[in-house]
C-alpha cells in the first residue's frame, strides 16, 4: 500500500482516526466479564509458568509451588464457572475462598488472604475505578504482610505485590489509562520478584537455608508478576476467551472433606475445650492424637478431632478440614487449634480472621511444639480446664527445656 503525503487539512485524521482504539482502552470496564478474563488468563499463565515457579521453589523451598498454583486457580476457574457471582467483589471473595480451601502449601492462604480482602474491600460495586481495584489491592497487600509478618525485602511475595500496588495507585491517581497503569503494576512486579535473587529469605521456608537463599528468586514473587501479567492481559483478552477447564488428574476440583478422625467424648459429659490437631501429614496427626490419648491414663479423652494433610490424603494443609475438625469437636467453651508448621499456621490464621470466621466461635490457635503441645493441652481439656487454662498449658509446654 503507498501512503499518501500529509496535508496540512488531512494532518489531524490520523489522531481522528486513532480515537475509537483510544477510547476502548479508557472505557474497558472492571467488570465482572474483566475479572472473569484475569481468571482465564492466569489459569493459562500458571499452567505456561508451571515448571519454572516449581524450579524456582524446589531450590529454596518445597518443590511444589508451581503444582499448587495450578490446581488452586484450576479449582477457582471451576468455581467461578459453576457459582458465577455476579459482580467483581464477590468473584475475587470467591477466588480467594478457593484458593485457601485446595491449595496445601503457604500459598493457598496467602494468596487466598489477599484476593479475599480485596474482594471484601470492593464489595457491591459493579465496576471499581482503576483508583479503587489499586485501594483494594493495597488492602489485600496488608493482609498478606499481618498473616505472614513479612515486609519489603524479606524476599517474598511481598516484594513484588508491594511495588505493583503502588505502581498502579500512582498511575490512578495521574489519571493514566488503563492499559498504561497496569503496564507500570506489571513493570514494578516483574521488577520487585527479580529484586528478591539477591536478597537473604527472612520468611517462609527459604529463610531456614540463611545466606544459602541468597542468589535465588522467590517463586511468590514471581508468581504475583503472573497475576499482574493477567490483569492486563485481561484488558485485551477477547470477551469469548473460555475459562480453561479443570483437567482430570491435573487439578482437582474443589473437595468435599472428609470426616475427621476423632476422639470425642461421650455425650453424657460436654462443656470441654474442643482440640483440633493439624498436620502437614495425615498419619502424624493420627499418631500425636493416639499418643496423647494414651498418657491420660483413666482421664476421659477430651473432644478431639485431626485435620491431617489434603483431603485426598497428599500432603498439605486443607481448610475444610481444619473447619470440619473444629465444628466436630466445639462444645461451646472454645477450641484450641495446634498446629506443626508453615502453611498450618498460615491456613488457621486466614480462617480466624475471615469476618465472619469459618470456625467456631472462641476457636484460637495454640503457640506449642506439635508433640508436647498436644499433650499438655489434651490433658489440660480432658480434666476440665477452660480455655485461658488450655493456652496457659501449652505456654508452659513451649517453655520446657530438655538441657
Amino acid at each position: 500500500m503507498t501512503a499518501t503525503p500529509a496535508t496540512p487539512t488531512t494532518s489531524t485524521t490520523p489522531p481522528a482516526a486513532q480515537a475509537p482504539a483510544q477510547d476502548t482502552a479508557l472505557d474497558t470496564a472492571l467488570d465482572t466479564a474483566y475479572f472473569r478474563r484475569w481468571i482465564a488468563e492466569t489459569n493459562r499463565l500458571v499452567r505456561r509458568d508451571s515448571a519454572r515457579l516449581t524450579e524456582l521453589d524446589a531450590v529454596i523451598g518445597d518443590g511444589d509451588h508451581g503444582a499448587n498454583l495450578v490446581r488452586g486457580f484450576g479449582a477457582v476457574g471451576a468455581a467461578v464457572a459453576e457459582h458465577r457471582p455476579a459482580t467483581p467483589g464477590a468473584l475475587l471473595t470467591l477466588a480467594g475462598t478457593t484458593l485457601t480451601n485446595t491449595v496445601g502449601g503457604a500459598s493457598g492462604p496467602l494468596f487466598g488472604t489477599a484476593l479475599r480482602r480485596t474482594g471484601k474491600v470492593l464489595g457491591d460495586a459493579g465496576s471499581p475505578t482503576v483508583a479503587e481495584l489499586g485501594a483494594a489491592l493495597g488492602a489485600g497487600l496488608k493482609s498478606v504482610q499481618k498473616l505472614g509478618g513479612a515486609e519489603l525485602g524479606d524476599a517474598t511475595l511481598v516484594d513484588a505485590l508491594a511495588p505493583a500496588v503502588t505502581a498502579l495507585a500512582e498511575a490512578a491517581e495521574a489519571d493514566r489509562p488503563l492499559r498504561e497503569a497496569l503496564d507500570e503494576a506489571v513493570r514494578a512486579a516483574r521488577a520487585g520478584a527479580d529484586a528478591t535473587e539477591p536478597l537473604e529469605a527472612r520468611k517462609g521456608r527459604a529463610s531456614y537455608l540463611g545466606e544459602r537463599s541468597i542468589g535465588h528468586q522467590d517463586a511468590g514473587a514471581n508468581s504475583v508478576a503472573l497475576l499482574m501479567e493477567a490483569l492486563r492481559a485481561a484488558v485485551d483478552a477477547p470477551e469469548a476467551t473460555p475459562l480453561v477447564p479443570v483437567e482430570p488428574g491435573t487439578v482437582e476440583e474443589p473437595a468435599v472433606a472428609e470426616e475427621p478422625v476423632e476422639r470425642q467424648a461421650p455425650k453424657t459429659r460436654t462443656g470441654r475445650v474442643g482440640i483440633v490437631l493439624v498436620s502437614h501429614s495425615k498419619a502424624v496427626a493420627e499418631s500425636v492424637a493416639a499418643l496423647a490419648g494414651a498418657l491420660l491414663g483413666s482421664v476421659e479423652p477430651a473432644p478431639l478431632a485431626v485435620a491431617g494433610g489434603t483431603p485426598d490424603g497428599g500432603i498439605g494443609t486443607s481448610a475444610e478440614l481444619i473447619t470440619a475438625a473444629a465444628r466436630s469437636v466445639d462444645e461451646g467453651r472454645g477450641v484450641a487449634v495446634l498446629c506443626d508448621m508453615g502453611s498450618a499456621v498460615l491456613t488457621v490464621n486466614a480462617l480466624l480472621g475471615e469476618e465472619p470466621s469459618q470456625l467456631p466461635e472462641g476457636a484460637r490457635i495454640v503457640d506449642a511444639p506439635f508433640l508436647e503441645g498436644a499433650v499438655a493441652i489434651t490433658l489440660t481439656s480432658a480434666i476440665g480446664g477452660d480455655l485461658d487454662a488450655v493456652l496457659a498449658a501449652a505456654e508452659d509446654a513451649r517453655g520446657y527445656r530438655k538441657r
